[in-house]
């Protein structure tokens, strides 16, 4: 459980703060919706209720992820967002294939969805009509990945950060500042098993000593490409939630937590582990929760 010394960052979306030392704002939770198939809008508003209802008891702010994969999804997904979604709540983003990323943007322009937005993401890969489409369709906040393939240790992450890491022409800090984004949060960039995994966790507190900017990760991720826990399969979803406690532990505001189908387990899961960090830092350090914190909602 940390303090950190270095003024720590307060970003806000629509009303939802995130950063702030440890223990200060409940922990923000993304939840992943379209990842498989074709989008079952019927399901899918299920699934986002009962995130927002999980969002409202617990008091962890809930944000829909969009994995869009194909462009013929956009219309749909931009209509489903505009008519459940409740107004001016935000949402993130998350496409891979750079001519979808440059349609959504415009598809979010045309429908004023930009203040709502976080972009996941920009990483080493960005292109330069990526950039372009960013600095013409600007959205409120974005995701640094801060995936470093020649080093994956957290001194790698802070490079590609600051200079591209000889991979790009500039760091992903400077490409951001360029198109116009002011908010950003760091994701650390979860790998695989072996691929120094465990460096996503311990980056949190390196990237939050170093500037002050919220950081997190999907550190569910590494679980789900470890290949031994098939032969544990009853346990297997147990692993996956409780692997996000790591982030706040590490003194993190955000998990991408995977699948919104998880969000029953997820959310009373870091609920209470937000709720074991404030007693002990505003005991140790002074650290006051916000009113929107777990604590306040939970702990009578």
């Amino acid at each position: 459980m940390f303090s950190f010394t270095k003024d720590q960052k307060v970003l806000e979306i629509s009303g939802v703060k995130i950063g702030g030392q440890p223990g200060m704002f409940p922990t923000v939770l993304f939840g992943g919706l379209f990842f498989k198939g074709e989008p079952d809008y019927k399901k899918t508003k299920q699934l986002l209720d009962n995130m927002l209802d999980l969002s409202n008891k617990t008091g962890n702010p809930a944000i829909p992820d969009f994995f869009i994969k194909k462009e013929e999804y956009i219309d749909g997904i931009i209509g489903f967002i505009k008519d459940v979604l409740p107004k001016s709540h935000p949402f993130s983003i998350d496409v891979i294939e750079p001519s979808i990323k440059i349609k959504i943007l415009e598809a979010l322009s045309e429908n004023n969805l930009l203040s709502q937005t976080i972009y996941n993401s920009i990483h080493v890969g960005v292109t330069d009509e990526e950039r372009a489409a960013l600095k013409k369709y600007t959205p409120e906040m974005a995701i640094l990945v801060a995936f470093n393939p020649k080093d994956k240790s957290p001194d790698g992450k802070i490079e590609v950060l600051e200079n591209g890491a000889h991979l790009i022409d500039t760091g992903l800090f400077d490409v951001a500042r360029d198109v116009g984004i002011k908010k950003v949060l760091v994701d650390t960039a979860a790998l695989a098993p072996g691929d120094n995994s465990g460096a996503a966790i311990a980056a949190i507190p390196v990237i939050k000593e170093e500037y002050g900017l919220p950081a997190g990760c999907a550190i569910h991720n590494v679980v789900e490409k470890s290949r031994w826990l098939e032969d544990f399969k009853q346990i297997r979803k147990t692993v996956d939630v409780s692997s996000n406690v790591n982030i706040p532990l590490f003194g993190g505001d955000f998990a991408i937590f995977g699948s919104v189908e998880n969000s029953d387990m997820v959310f009373p899961v870091i609920a209470w582990q937000d709720i074991l960090i404030s007693e002990y830092v505003e005991n140790y350090f002074g650290i006051t929760p916000d009113e929107s914190h777990p604590r306040r909602k939970l702990s009578k």
